[in-house]
C-alpha cells in the first residue's frame, strides 16, 4: 500500500513540474523570447547527448 501511494505522490509531482514547465514556456513563446521549435530542437540535442554518455556508463 505504501508503494502505491509513493508512486501516486511521484506522478501527481511530474505531472505539476510538467504543467509548470509548459506554462513556462508558454509565457516566453508570447514574449518573443523562445519559439517552440528552438525549445524543441534543444531538448532533442540534450536527449542525443544524454543517451551519449549513457552508453559509456
Amino acid at each position: 500500500m505504501v508503494k502505491e501511494k509513493e508512486i501516486e505522490e511521484l506522478k501527481e509531482e511530474i505531472e505539476l513540474l510538467d504543467d509548470m514547465l509548459s506554462a513556462l514556456v508558454e509565457l516566453l513563446e508570447e514574449k518573443g523570447v523562445l519559439r517552440y521549435e528552438e525549445w524543441e530542437k534543444k531538448i532533442k540535442e540534450k536527449i542525443k547527448k544524454s543517451e551519449k554518455l549513457k552508453r559509456f556508463d
